[in-house]
């Protein structure tokens, strides 16, 4: 028996709607009429953006700005064909030029995405890895709109060199990218909310907003305050539909969350989820959920990543690696691991023992 979700995958399939401009809605006691929220869906989930203490025609404008460019990144940033024939964007010509062994130019975002990607690579030493797309294709997950039926066959994944699947095989020549393993694709599902968090910021600021909530599907970042005060941002549960505790995130903290409740199948009473372990190609089987707190949303959304690799054992080893200071961990056991500093600022409510 099989059973799947897809629960706000970290991969990009969907087209982008219009928006959904919902003003006078009261959020966490900021005034009615200063407060909107924008939904659209992209990136392969929901988009919530909530604007505080802002004008409607301020808050209009900075709408038109934001989905301008959740379109280009929603086109450019994705690796896999989508439905129809809609064109390749940037990332998937990218690897088809690795496959081909030819060098290719890359524009200025996507490249400084792709170089802070391998630095994180290097630093949590390989538990995130950006460049096993094959992998990742190879057990059915690349494709968000539907699910496998079981795991590959062992003998299949025995046949993938994992030594070469890594952004350390990779070469710049000022942008031109090359790469001496034709076995690498680019997958930046994993740190790609991060950097979308961090313009999205950038953009707000720029159009007059200092109080906002970006939520990408869970994964957010906050500007400012909300009604005079830090936001209280809930915790998921890993296991349900509640929350674990809430945490009052400061103006400029992201709050990202990787787990195994995102994306997965279940084959022969066997739970197998969209985080794979680039170490042995399989799906990591130990952690239910990571949150990490940070002000650089990109190191938050690649930490939690390496993070459920690492799992319990390798949890302050991953921390110190990556100066991760605000972590927690959920085994799938229901075990918690916290840094210091996260477990002084949770507030529990229904806390697994």
């Amino acid at each position: 028996m099989t059973r799947s979700s897809t629960n706000c995958p970290k991969r990009f399939h969907r087209t982008i709607a219009s928006f959904l401009w919902l003003a006078g809605l009261c959020v966490a006691c900021a005034p009615a009429d200063r407060t909107h929220k924008l939904q659209l869906h992209a990136f392969g989930t929901l988009v919530s953006i909530s604007i505080f203490d802002t004008s409607s025609a301020t808050a209009h404008a900075a709408s038109n700005a934001l989905q301008a460019d959740f379109m280009r990144i929603d086109a450019d940033w994705y690796p896999w064909p989508k439905p129809g024939n809609a064109p390749p964007g940037e990332l998937r010509r990218l690897n088809q030029a690795i496959a081909d062994q030819r060098p290719i130019a890359v524009s200025a975002d996507l490249a400084e995405l792709i170089r802070r990607a391998s630095q994180l690579e290097a630093a949590s030493t390989g538990r995130f890895n950006p460049a096993i797309g094959a992998l990742t294709a190879l057990w059915g997950f690349h494709d968000a709109t539907m699910m496998p039926a079981s795991p590959p066959d062992a003998a299949l994944l025995a046949e993938y060199d994992l030594s070469r699947m890594t952004t350390q095989h990779l070469h710049w020549e000022g942008n031109e990218l090359s790469s001496n393993s034709s076995d690498i694709i680019l997958d930046l599902g994993g740190i790609a909310k991060g950097a979308i968090l961090k313009l999205s910021v950038s953009i707000l600021r720029e159009n007059g907003v200092a109080n906002a909530i970006i939520d990408l599907g869970g994964d957010l970042i906050v500007l400012g305050e909300v009604g005079n005060r830090a936001a209280r941002i809930g915790i998921r549960s890993p296991t349900s539909d509640g929350t674990l505790g809430w945490l009052e995130v400061a103006d400029g903290e992201a709050v990202l969350t990787s787990g195994d409740y995102e994306r997965f199948f279940e084959h022969n009473g066997h739970k197998y989820q969209h985080i794979l372990d680039p170490r042995n190609g399989r799906p990591v089987s130990h952690t239910s959920s990571v949150t990490v707190v940070d002000r650089d949303p990109l190191l938050a959304d690649a930490a939690a990543t390496a993070l459920v690799v690492a799992g319990a054992t390798e949890f302050d080893e991953v921390c110190r690696l990556l100066h991760i200071e605000q972590a927690l961990l959920i085994s799938t056991a229901g075990d918690v691991r916290l840094t210091a500093a996260m477990r002084k600022r949770v507030n529990w409510s229904n806390r697994p023992e």
